[in-house]
């Protein structure tokens, strides 16, 4: 997995309620927006290895597989309805580039 895939999972782990996974609606629509950022940005999204990503972080194996699934399907170009648009920042993609650069180094 990208080190920019690493960051935007990280942030997204710190926002949703691992409790409950991405069952509330705004939990979700987190996922498929960043998800779908990270595709146009050519990111790879491997559904293995976000779910293993995910376990290891604290996510509950039922709701870290169906993250990996949502990745996987959005990163191959399935469509998606986000019902909450906006919930990051304009910019988030370079946040995460430069969080990645500044781990890197």
């Amino acid at each position: 997995m990208s080190p920019l895939v690493i960051e935007a999972l990280k942030s997204l782990t710190s926002r949703v309620n691992l409790a409950t996974g991405i069952i509330h609606p705004s939990d979700e629509s987190s996922a498929k927006e960043i998800f779908k950022l990270l595709h146009q940005e050519g990111e790879r999204l491997i559904a293995s290895e976000i779910t293993a990503w995910a376990i290891s972080h604290g996510w509950q194996s039922k709701d870290a597989n169906q993250l990996g699934e949502l990745a996987e399907k959005i990163g191959n170009g399935g469509r998606v309805v986000v019902k909450n648009k906006g919930m990051w920042r304009a910019d988030i993609i370079e946040q995460f580039r430069a969080r990645a650069n500044e781990s890197q180094n």
